[in-house]
């Protein structure tokens, strides 16, 4: 009985909530879901087969009570570690076979009725919808604050943002900028190779060039050995002749 009774409340909040509540933020919506905004993202990306979220002129998600059963199925799915496929098959098959209809006495309907009543003139009234509006206003009030002081930051206030933003940067930050001094040393380790190759070629070249000089100045003295030699032998033979 208890079970019974416990299922007939879940039951009815379902309904007056699907019924009567107008569209919510995605905030708002992951509070009632009990999971990250982020979560949700990408179970939007991961079933946007099987569901459309609305949009207002701002872009931003409006989820409906529809939305949020969706998710909350999807979401008990996933709590018995089951993978995407398998969900969308059991959503598919839930939404080609027809609902089961709730059981509810005279009585309960009636007290649903003066209950969805009272909650669509609730909503409906100056009051709440200046509360819908609060959000909106607030994201006005917040950007026209950072856009005041913004104007008003001197130079040095920035520069000590931006150091701080880079000294506590993320992990992926970090290894992109060990990345890049890493290719930066290997850039400069080149260099130093090629210099050195430059300075070894240069030396090498050096050193051929004094060695062919060496070899042509030692055939340049054997040459002038040998003329000297011949023109001696000249000069025998003309004072032989002579005498």
């Amino acid at each position: 009985m208890i079970s019974r009774t416990s299922s007939i409340k879940k039951n009815r909040q379902r309904l007056v909530f699907r019924l009567a509540a107008k569209y919510i933020t995605i905030s708002k919506a992951a509070a009632l879901i009990g999971e990250k905004v982020f979560v949700l993202k990408q179970w939007e990306d991961d079933f946007c087969e099987l569901i459309t979220i609305k949009r207002d002129e701002r872009n931003m998600r409006l989820f409906t009570g529809e939305n949020i059963e969706f998710f909350q199925k999807i979401k008990a799915y996933k709590d018995r570690n089951l993978d995407n496929e398998t969900i969308k098959q059991l959503l598919q098959q839930q939404s080609v076979s027809s609902p089961v209809q709730e059981s509810l006495d005279q009585a309960e309907v009636s007290e649903l009725r003066a209950t969805l009543s009272k909650i669509t003139s609730f909503i409906e009234s100056k009051q709440v919808q200046s509360v819908f509006q609060m959000e909106e206003r607030l994201d006005l009030l917040e950007k026209n604050v950072i856009s005041s002081v913004s104007e008003k930051i001197s130079e040095t206030a920035k520069l000590q943002t931006e150091v701080a933003r880079i000294e506590f940067s993320d992990l992926q930050d970090m290894i992109t900028s060990l990345e890049v001094t890493a290719e930066a040393e290997r850039e400069s380790f080149k260099e130093e190779v090629y210099q050195e190759r430059e300075i070894a070629q240069r030396k090498t070249d050096e050193r051929e060039e004094r060695f062919l000089a060496f070899v042509r100045d030692h055939q340049y003295k054997q040459e002038k050995m040998k003329q000297d030699k011949s023109g001696f032998g000249f000069l025998k033979q003309i004072l032989s002749f002579a005498r």
